[in-house]
């Protein structure tokens, strides 16, 4: 695989929230989502108007991005075109260059455009179309890999690829769930085997899952295989699955294997390293966009 309260549970792509409940679920007041339409006209896909306003699962997910670009510092103008208008022309020059402009701030080591710019983008676009027409393209030019820091061979760049991936990886750590307060529901595990230390692609899953309201938590680089195997045992509710990331190869990790049979837990293998230890039992994610598919899908 190359390479986001407490979310909406599964099997609600369908519900509609009222005002009252989509403002608790955003933590404004009321008052406050009311001036956002009488404002900005927002392009609400749930029916209704007023009081009698219901609101999807989709404008819930547009409402979070808006609010957390406010709070982020930008104009609410700006904001709302920005979640809930993608497809409009915007003045901002860092968005419509697209690579290039990131290119040009990572060659100055400007990092806080470079913030502005991923956060504007993933705003926009989101985790996964940023990640795979952004943030990996411009990798790639500096030697950088899109699931580690640096390649040997690149140390001219080796600064760039260093704060490129500071400033990816503290733009998706913004990235929050659309709704808070609601049911917990079983979450996916992402998790670097032993040994592992590229965490890139797990923080680019872990943004993108919880950007469409699936539970996700992120145990981080270099487990041990009694370490994964506890963490199965005590995170509740029981997890549906765990993604194991391996950049270089090696067989999969026994007590996991086995903990996950035991507890019904889907095991699902990410990651260059297991091209050749894959069991033929196991789905190996290859993509972004199949680990999505995988996870998201009931």
């Amino acid at each position: 695989m190359d390479g986001p309260s407490t979310p909406l549970p599964a099997g609600t792509s369908d519900a509609e929230w009222t005002p009252g409940a989509a403002a608790r679920l955003l933590g404004i007041a009321p008052s406050t989502l009311r001036g956002w339409h009488r404002r900005y006209h927002l392009p609400i896909i749930g029916h209704g108007d007023g009081r009698h306003r219901r609101y999807t699962r989709v404008d819930l997910i547009a409402l979070t991005h808006m609010r957390d670009l406010i709070a982020q510092g930008m104009s609410a103008p700006s904001a709302a075109r920005l979640a809930f208008h993608r497809d409009e022309p915007t003045p901002r020059a860092s968005i419509a260059a697209g690579p290039a402009i990131l290119h040009g701030h990572a060659l100055r080591l400007d990092a806080d455009t470079l913030t502005s710019t991923l956060d504007a983008h993933i705003a926009r676009d989101g985790v996964a179309t940023t990640w795979d027409q952004i943030c990996r393209p411009v990798l790639a030019v500096f030697g950088g890999t899109t699931t580690g820091p640096a390649t040997t061979g690149a140390d001219e760049c080796v600064d760039i690829v260093h704060l490129l991936s500071w400033t990816i990886t503290a733009a998706l750590h913004r990235v929050r769930p659309p709704t808070m307060a609601l049911p917990a529901t079983a979450p996916v595990l992402l998790a670097c085997v032993t040994g592992e230390r590229h965490t890139l692609a797990l923080e680019v899953l872990r943004a993108a899952l919880a950007e469409t309201g699936t539970p996700v938590r992120f145990l981080g680089a270099d487990l041990p295989d009694t370490a994964l195997a506890q963490a199965l045992r005590r995170t509740a509710p029981t997890p549906r699955a765990l993604v194991l990331w391996a950049h270089t190869t090696g067989p999969v990790p026994t007590t996991t294997h086995h903990t996950c049979v035991t507890r019904g837990v889907r095991l699902l293998l990410a990651g260059p390293g297991w091209n050749i230890h894959a069991p033929p039992t196991l789905t190996h994610l290859t993509s972004l966009q199949h680990a999505l598919t995988t996870l998201t899908t009931p």
